[in-house]
C-alpha cells in the first residue's frame, strides 16, 4: 500500500519546537522511578490507536502509557534483525533485512547466510552495485530502484532495508567502495536521497549508513580516524545531511570505527550535536551490528537501538572470531541500562528521547497501523526491468579507438569471450550486501543470446580467479589456460576479455589487497591483445584497477562494475549497440595507486589513521594538484556526440515575503550532433576566482541527465543557491560564502569543461534580509 509522501517527509519539519526534543535530556541526573506493579489497562479508544490523529499527538499518548521497563526493552534488539516489540501496547517489532543492493537473508551474519549451508535461501532481485547506479547519474532511476527494493522487502514480510550506503570513496582499496556512490559528496547525496524517497514512499524504513567516514575495512572496529572539522563537513557529512534534510530519512546507522578519539556509536558530537541538532534529524539511530562499546555514553549520545539482540546475538558474541574481529558486547540490554540509571549515569528523559524516535518512525511510516505480513511477489518483471536499466545505464565506455564498438553483427562472424569473469555472473561484492538472486546472467550468456546463430561464440577461461579454484592456480594450469585464450582470440574476429574481482577478494570485512588486477589477468589481457588487435576489455569490479601495462594497446575499454543479476544482458546491449552507453565515472580512476590522495595515510599505524589530505579527495585533488589520472571523474564516452551552446548564468535575489535568498540561474542548450539517440550528463562545477581560503579548483554542484534524439536540441536549466558557493570556515565553525567573482562551469567531465561563465556575487546578496 503506497501512501502520500507528504506524511513521510512533512512531519519532520514540524517537530523542531517539540519540547521533548528541545530539552537536554542529560542535564538532570536522577534515579529511575519505582515501577508500578501493573500498568493500567489501555482503553480501546486510546488516542495513539487513532491513525487519523497527528503523529505527535499519538506519540505523546503512546509514550505516556509505557512503563519504564517497556521503554528500556526497546533499546536492544530481540533477534538478529528484529527490534523488541511491546505486545501490551501493540508496538510491533521492526523486522529488518540486509541491503542495500536488494533484500538478502536476515537469519544471521553474512558469513553464515552466504555459505553453502545457509539456514534458508532468501532469493530476491540482485540490483546493480551502488557505484554502478552512481555511474548512471540517474536519480529518477535510483528512486525507482529504491521503490522496487522496498516492494520486495514488504513482499518478504520485512519492514526495513539496511541501505543506502553513502560513504565516500576516499581511497581505491576500501572493500566496500562498490556499495557507495563514489567520491563526490554532492553526487552521493543526491543518489542517496533518491533511494530514500523510493523506499519510504512504500512505507519501508531505509537505513542511511554508515555515519560517518567509514572508508576502510582494515581494523574497522578499532581504528581511530583523525579528521579535520572542515573535511568532515565538506566531504564526509554532506550526503548524510542531504539524506536528513532533503530525504527526511527515518533511520541512520552508526559506523564501527572511532573518529577523533570516540567510537561513533557513543559519539555525542556526531549523533547528538551534528545529526540531531545541526541537521535536524528526528528519526532514530541504529548501531551497526556489534558496534557498541559502552552503555551510558551510547545511550546519552542518542543511540536508540543496539543491534543485534536476543539469543542470536548471544550466540554470535560467544564465538571467538567475533571478539577477534573487534565487535563489541551487548551493552544496551535491560540489566546494564538499569544499572547505569541506578548509578545516575542515564536519565529517564534520555530514555524517553531515544524511544520516542523509534516510535515516531513506527507511526509515521505506517508500520504501527499496517504491518507487513508478507506473501507478495518478488523479482517481478517490473523489478527485473529496473535492474536491467540500472546495469545498462551504469556501464561506462572508457575507450573506443577506431569505433570498434558497437559491434556490427552483419560484419562479425566469430567472437571469443575470455576471462575469469566471462562465464560467471559476478553480481556484487562480498558481505552483507551480496544478494542471492533467482537467476543471474553472465557476460558469456548475454553475448551468446544477443549473437544468436549467425555469430560463432567461443569461450576460454584464460586465467582462473586467484584463489577461487586451486586447480587453475598452478604454473602448468595457468600456462594452459593462457594458451587456450590466445588460440581462441587468434581465430576470432573480435575478442572480449572480462576481468575483475569477485566477492571473495572485494567485500565487507576486508580491504582489497592491491589496485592491481588479481594474478594472471594483466598477462591475459596483454596476450589476447597481441593475438587479436580487435580486443574489447571489460572491467567487472567495484574499485579502480591499475591498467598501465596494457591500456595503451587496448582499442576498446568498458567498465560494467558489478551489474547485479542483469549485468550480462546489459553488457551485451551496449556492446552490440542496442543501448548507447551513457554512464559517467562517479570516481576518478588513477593511473597508479601511489597517485591517490590518501596514499601514505592509509591504513594507518598502531590503529591510528590521519586524513591528512583534508578536503582534497578524488577529483578535488587530481584536478587541483594537476595529477593526471587514467580517466577523470565524470568521464564517459558515447556512440554519439553532444554540443553545448548558449550558456547563461544570472545571479538573482529572491524574496519569498519573509526573507531574501540569492541563487544563480544557469541555462545551456545541448544538441545531439551524432546519428544515434543518446543521453548526456551535463555536470555543473563552481570555481571561486580569488578564494580567501584554500579551496579546490572546482566542485560539483549540479548535474542533469538529458536524453536526445539525433539532431535534437534541449535546454538544460539549473538553479544553484548559496550552498553551492559556501565552504566550512574552521575559524568561525560555520558555512561561509564570500562575495566576489565565481566561475560557473558546464562540462562532460571534471576535465572536459565545455562552457563557462563568470558571475559576481555582491556582498549585498549575502546579507541577512
Amino acid at each position: 500500500m503506497t501512501r502520500s509522501p507528504l506524511s513521510r517527509f512533512a512531519f519532520f519539519a514540524l517537530l523542531v519546537s517539540t519540547p521533548l526534543l528541545c530539552q537536554n535530556p542529560t542535564t538532570q541526573i536522577a534515579p529511575p522511578p519505582a515501577q508500578a506493579t501493573a500498568p493500567p489497562p489501555v482503553p480501546p479508544d486510546a488516542p495513539y490507536k487513532n491513525s487519523a490523529l497527528p503523529v505527535e499527538q499519538r506519540l505523546s499518548d503512546l509514550l505516556s502509557r509505557m512503563t519504564l521497563d517497556e521503554k528500556i526493552s526497546m533499546l536492544a534488539g530481540s533477534g538478529w534483525m528484529e527490534s523488541t516489540p511491546v505486545p501490551r501496547l501493540g508496538i510491533p517489532a521492526i523486522k529488518m533485512a540486509d541491503g542495500p543492493l536488494g533484500v538478502r537473508s536476515w537469519l544471521g551474519s553474512s558469513a553464515i547466510t552466504s555459505g553453502a549451508n545457509a539456514p534458508a535461501k532468501i532469493e530476491s532481485t540482485s540490483f546493480p552495485s551502488g557505484v554502478c547506479m552512481a555511474a548512471s547519474w540517474d536519480t529518477a532511476l535510483t528512486q525507482k530502484e529504491g521503490q522496487a527494493i522496498a516492494q520486495e522487502v514488504k513482499a518478504l514480510g520485512r519492514d526495513m532495508i539496511l541501505g543506502p550506503t553513502v560513504n565516500i570513496n576516499r581511497q581505491p582499496l576500501w572493500g566496500r567502495n562498490f556499495e557507495g556512490y563514489g567520491e563526490d559528496p554532492y553526487l552521493s547525496g543526491k543518489m542517496g536521497v533518491a533511494y530514500i524517497r523510493g523506499v519510504q514512499g512504500e512505507g519501508v524504513i531505509p537505513s542511511l549508513k554508515h555515519f560517518a567516514a567509514n572508508n576502510q575495512e582494515f581494523e574497522r572496529h578499532r581504528v581511530n580516524e583523525t579528521i579535520s572539522e572542515r573535511a568532515l563537513h565538506e566531504i564526509y557529512l554532506p550526503a548524510f545531511k542531504a539524506g536528513v534534510q532533503e530525504g527526511g530519512v527515518w533511520n541512520v546507522m552508526s559506523a564501527y570505527q572511532l573518529v577523533n578519539g570516540t567510537h561513533l556509536a557513543e559519539s555525542a558530537p556526531f549523533l547528538r550535536d551534528v545529526l540531531q541538532q545541526e541537521f535536524g534529524f528526528q528519526g532514530f539511530v541504529i548501531s551497526d551490528w556489534g558496534s557498541t562499546y559502552s552503555t551510558a555514553p551510547t545511550v546519552n549520545a542518542g543511540m536508540a537501538l543496539e543491534m543485534p539482540g536476543g539469543d542470536r546475538a548471544k550466540e554470535w558474541m560467544a564465538r571467538p572470531e567475533t571478539a577477534k574481529s573487534g565487535n563489541g558486547d551487548l551493552w544496551l540490554v535491560p540489566d546494564k541500562v538499569k544499572a547505569e540509571m541506578a548509578a545516575g549515569h542515564i536519565t529517564e528523559a534520555q530514555i524517553n528521547d531515544n524511544v520516542t524516535r523509534i516510535l515516531r518512525v513506527l507511526l509515521a511510516s505506517g508500520l504501527f497501523d499496517h504491518p507487513h505480513p508478507g506473501g507478495g511477489e518478488v523479482d517481478t518483471p517490473e523489478q527485473r526491468a529496473i535492474a536491467l536499466q540500472g546495469a545498462t545505464e551504469g556501464i561506462v565506455l572508457l575507450k573506443n579507438e577506431g569505433s570498434l564498438l558497437p559491434l556490427d553483427a552483419t560484419k562479425i562472424h566469430s567472437i571469443a569471450i575470455i576471462g575469469p569473469n566471462a562465464a560467471v555472473a559476478r553480481t556484487g561484492g562480498g558481505g552483507s550486501s551480496l544478494v542471492r538472486p533467482k537467476y543471474s546472467v553472465a557476460p558469456l550468456d548475454g553475448i551468446k543470446e544477443k549473437a544468436g546463430s549467425s555469430i560463432t561464440v567461443t569461450y576460454a577461461l584464460g586465467a582462473g580467479m586467484d584463489g577461487e579454484d586451486v586447480t587453475h592456480d598452478t604454473p602448468e594450469a595457468r600456462a594452459r589456460d593462457l594458451q587456450q585464450a590466445v588460440d581462441a582470440a587468434s581465430h576470432a574476429d573480435v575478442a572480449i576479455v572480462v576481468v575483475g574481482r569477485y566477492n571473495k577478494n572485494e567485500g565487507e570485512g576486508f580491504d582489497v589487497a592491491t589496485m592491481d588486477l588479481p594474478a594472471g589477468q594483466d598477462a591475459l589481457i596483454e596476450a589476447v591483445e597481441k593475438a587479436n588487435p580487435h580486443t574489447v576489455v571489460v572491467l567487472n569490479t567495484g574499485n579502480p584497477v591499475s591498467m598501465s601495462s596494457w591500456l595503451d594497446k587496448t582499442p576498446a575499454l568498458v567498465d560494467m562494475w558489478y551489474g547485479g543479476q542483469e549485468g550480462g544482458h546489459a553488457l551485451a546491449a551496449v556492446l552490440f549497440g542496442d543501448a548507447n552507453p551513457s554512464g559517467k565515472l562517479p570516481v576518478t580512476l588513477p593511473k597508479r595507486y601511489e597517485d591517490n590522495p590518501a596514499y601514505g595515510h592509509y591504513p594507518g599505524e598502531n590503529l591510528q589513521v590521519s586524513y591528512d589530505e583534508g578536503i582534497y579527495v578524488g577529483y578535488r585533488y587530481y584536478d587541483t594538484k594537476k595529477v593526471e589520472p587514467a580517466f577523470p571523474f565524470g568521464f564517459g564516452l558515447s556512440y554519439t556526440t553532444f554540443q553545448y551552446d548558449n550558456m547563461g548564468a544570472t545571479p538573482r535575489l529572491a524574496n519569498n515575503g519573509k526573507s531574501s535568498n540569492f541563487n544563480v540561474v544557469v541555462d545551456v542548450s545541448v544538441q545531439n550532433t551524432g546519428s544515434r539517440a543518446g543521453a548526456e550528463v551535463v555536470q555543473l562545477y563552481v570555481k571561486e576566482s580569488k578564494p580567501k581560503i584554500d579551496r579546490p579548483i572546482h566542485e560539483l554542484k549540479g548535474f542533469q541527465r538529458v536524453l536526445l534524439q539525433p539532431g535534437e536540441t534541449k535546454w538544460v536549466h539549473f538553479r544553484i543557491d548559496r550552498s553551492a558557493f559556501s565552504y566550512w570556515d574552521p575559524a568561525t565553525k560555520s558555512w561561509t560564502t564570500d562575495p566576489g567573482e565565481y566561475e560557473i562551469q558546464l562540462g562532460s567531465s571534471s576535465r572536459d569543461i565545455r562552457q563557462k561563465k563568470a558571475v559576481n556575487i555582491p556582498a549585498s546578496f549575502l546579507r541577512e534580509h
